[in-house]
């Protein structure tokens, strides 16, 4: 594998831990935003709607870029591994 395509690998792989974490987050803010509720008069649906809306197109954003991330480093090793291949034949 070449200095280049292991760059390449060590950056996509930093991006899916970075994504991975984001994700994760969001999870979070979900799970505090639910956990703190009050249904006093503070309660607001809108603003509690629009919150979750905005959680949920982040997480749509960073699932389909770790999507994209995961068959581009597959692409990789493919790659790797038939670049491997031809070279024993």
């Amino acid at each position: 594998m070449s200095i280049v395509t292991l760059l390449a690998r060590q950056n996509l792989i930093a991006r899916k831990n970075d994504l991975q974490y984001q994700l994760l987050q969001g999870s979070s803010l979900r799970r505090s935003m639910l956990d703190n509720v009050s249904f006093s008069g503070g309660f607001d649906l809108a603003d509690i709607s629009r919150r979750e809306s905005a959680l949920d197109l982040e997480n749509i954003s960073a699932s389909s870029e770790l999507m994209a991330i995961n068959a581009e480093l597959n692409a990789l090793n493919n790659y790797s591994f038939g670049s491997k291949m031809n070279f024993l034949a």
